[in-house]
């Protein structure tokens, strides 16, 4: 009696009704309601965490494309740069190389001796009247000797002079004075430069007849430069019957600010 009183009985007893509730139960098919609310639900939830783990997937798949397509962008934007610079510098070679060529071509065609001479420092805004060369004394150069470009156009004189250098003072800058007449008329002035900003043909008498369009150059006289170096074209005309001469304003026949290569004339 002890036995079915004691708790290993009542486990047991209870058990076997379980058991036996949950065979009557499917054989009467009240089991079978569970069952299928019970897959349905299962299976709804599986489906949500299927779904919901394609869609992190997914998520993750996006992000990984995503940083690889901006690498790839990084990487194509920099080979693109490096293209751009290259094919930059590559232009820059092929210009020196034709204006190289053309200043040879000036020493093949007159019957001056020239120094070939690269520009090492010029200040591209204009307003600097001066420029540095990679050439002096051991090359021969010294003070005064004329400095131009192809085909003869004339930007300056050597005003400084060092051991592998020189100073190029540019006909732009008003110390520089030079003996100039018109190509066409021989009207004879001489011609200043105006602080970086142009040059001034100056002393020309009223009798001469100049105009705009009309070109300078080097007449020879004085001995300061030699004759028939371009200097520029008149652009403007300022005259008075009141006064002895007329002056005209000069636009450099060289572009100044863009000087590569230079010659000087020995």
């Amino acid at each position: 009696m002890r036995f079915i009183y004691s708790k290993t009985f009542i486990r047991v007893f209870v058990g076997f009704l379980l058991v036996a509730g949950f065979v009557i139960f499917d054989n009467l098919g009240y089991l079978g309601v569970i069952k299928g609310a019970f897959f349905k639900v299962h299976g709804n939830v599986s489906n949500v965490f299927v779904h919901g783990t394609t869609r992190v997937k997914d998520f993750v798949e996006t992000i990984v494309i995503v940083k690889n397509l901006a690498r790839e962008n990084a990487e194509l934007n920099q080979k693109i740069d490096e293209l751009s610079f290259e094919n930059a510098r590559l232009k820059v070679a092929q210009q020196e190389n034709i204006t190289l060529r053309q200043a040879l071509k000036l020493d093949n065609d007159n019957t001056y001796n020239v120094i070939a001479a690269e520009v090492k420092l010029l200040d591209t805004t204009g307003f600097a009247r001066t420029i540095v060369i990679n050439k002096g004394e051991v090359s021969g150069l010294r003070l005064g000797q004329a400095v131009v470009v192809a085909p003869g156009i004339l930007v300056g004189k050597i005003t400084r002079t060092y051991r592998d250098t020189s100073e190029v003072t540019l006909i732009t800058d008003p110390s520089l004075i030079i003996n100039g007449e018109v190509v066409d008329s021989g009207a004879r002035g001489l011609v200043r430069g105006e602080h970086g900003l142009g040059m001034i043909f100056d002393l020309i008498t009223q009798n001469e007849v100049i105009k705009s369009g009309d070109l300078i150059s080097t007449s020879g006289l004085g001995n300061d430069f030699p004759q028939g170096l371009l200097v520029g074209e008149i652009v403007g005309i300022q005259s008075s019957s009141s006064e002895l001469f007329q002056k005209a304003f000069v636009s450099p026949a060289a572009e100044l600010r863009a000087l590569r290569f230079v010659l000087v004339i020995q």
